[in-house]
């Protein structure tokens, strides 16, 4: 085995039967990979992956790949997305076979708006996709105090990435930023780190963390694939009334972009205890806190497990997926109101109607009450006037019948108008009468007796 092969394989000899890979990619991907590497996430292993070499040398991750190694010779991306993405497609024979490795489901981490996240994330997805591997990616937004072209940059890359991944959260630093205020960089990159580790964990553990009632990928696959922007939300709570306490939490947590989930058509949630298990009493005041939130119409999937760690709290992580409008305010801009006219659209539909080839003959029975006057019983239209029939379906029309049916057609009506000029004026009738001649031509009216 060549050293470059040991490298790659080093982190998967303990963890053969691992479907869950965790991928960090570029600056920002890399720092959150670190940092849910030394705080632990049970079940999953970790691929760090970035054009700077010296960023990949100083990571306690073991599993690494240099992207670029012809193009940027480690030194980086230069901010530029389309160096990033040239050095994955360079490189990305070396990120097949690590996910070769009995991987069925990734999680790609990502800090958008610099070079090699920004570009390579979109790449790794596609490649995920095309390996049958359930994809998910969780990224950070810049704010655009930032720096605007930074922050076009990152819209640009979130709009790549949804084509290739089955679900994605957006985690706005804009957001963070009105949470926890105007912190000190460190601290600030630091709880981006945090917030990053805590989606990939909490999304994770739902799968790798047994208990009583588990969720197992099947449910994971079925509510997440091909779902588009998800929501989550995590929240821990100890003490007297900790259930409602934690699932009040999980519901603002910074991990959503509103705190509103009503419409949402799936629901995963992992409640998790420790010491002190989780009551069947807590259980459903958290279900129906959730379904009521949610709406009548969704499908709550839930599942708790035991987390020594916790002691006496209880930790509830919800994913939402299935919205019929995209929950992210940042990607959902405000689409533009435009005034339509009824009587343009309407005389634009007739148009486009009376172009199209007439395919196949219907026949159509109108109802006698249709046409009868109010308050002017007396006064019937003739019986044949109330069917229009066509016995000519699925022939040929030769030239003969056409002009018989045309002869037949005048004669009809002119015994109509006759017979509209003696029905009492009535709004119902009037109305018919306008209707059938606005969407018909006199050609059009073929009325066989």
């Amino acid at each position: 085995m060549s050293s470059e092969e040991d490298l790659l394989n080093f982190g998967f000899r303990h963890n053969q039967d691992s479907i869950i890979k965790v991928i960090g990619v570029g600056g920002g991907g890399g720092n959150a990979l670190n940092y849910m590497f030394r705080n632990g996430i049970t079940g999953v292993d970790f691929i760090i992956c970035n054009t700077d070499a010296q960023a990949l040398e100083n990571s306690p991750v073991p599993v690494k790949v240099q992207l670029g190694v012809s193009l940027t010779e480690g030194r980086g991306a230069g901010n530029k997305p389309e160096q990033g993405e040239q050095a994955a497609i360079e490189n990305l024979a070396d990120i097949r076979k690590v996910l070769a490795n009995n991987t069925r489901m990734v999680f790609i981490t990502a800090g958008m708006g610099g070079g090699t996240g920004t570009g390579a994330a979109p790449v790794i997805a596609q490649l995920a996709r095309e390996m049958d591997i359930l994809t998910i990616a969780v990224v950070t937004l810049p704010s655009e105090k930032e720096g605007k072209r930074r922050f076009d940059q990152a819209m640009v890359g979130v709009d790549k990435l949804k084509k290739f991944v089955d679900s994605l959260l957006v985690i706005s630093n804009e957001n963070l930023h009105k949470i926890y205020g105007d912190l000190p960089a460190s601290k600030a990159f630091a709880q981006a780190d945090n917030i990053l580790a805590t989606a990939v964990k909490g999304c994770a553990e739902i799968i790798t963390l047994h208990g009583n009632i588990n969720i197992d990928f099947a449910d994971v696959n079925t509510v997440m694939q091909s779902s588009g922007v998800f929501i989550m939300g995590s929240g821990i709570a100890d003490g007297e009334d900790r259930a409602m306490r934690a699932v009040k939490e999980a519901l603002i947590s910074p991990l959503l972009d509103s705190n509103d989930i009503y419409g949402t058509e799936n629901i995963l949630l992992n409640i998790t205890s420790g010491d002190e298990e989780i009551r069947m009493g807590e259980i459903g005041q958290i279900i129906d806190y959730l379904q009521d939130a949610a709406g009548d119409d969704a499908n709550i999937i839930w599942g708790n497990g035991r987390d020594e760690k916790l002691g006496s709290k209880i930790c509830v992580t919800l994913i939402a997926t299935g919205f019929k409008t995209n929950p992210n305010r940042i990607l959902n801009p405000e689409t533009e109101t435009t005034r339509v006219s009824l009587q343009d659209e309407k005389t634009e539909s007739v148009k486009s109607e009376l172009k199209l080839p007439l395919k196949e003959e219907k026949r159509v029975e109108l109802e006698r009450e249709f046409y009868e006057p109010v308050g002017k019983k007396k006064n019937y239209l003739d019986e044949d006037d109330l069917q229009v029939e066509h016995e000519y379906q699925n022939e040929e029309t030769t030239s003969y019948q056409n002009e018989s049916r045309h002869k037949k057609s005048e004669e009809k009506r002119h015994r109509s108008k006759k017979h509209k000029e003696e029905v009492t004026s009535e709004p119902i009738t009037n109305w018919f009468v306008k209707q059938f001649n606005t969407f018909f031509s006199d050609n059009d009216m073929e009325m066989d007796e």
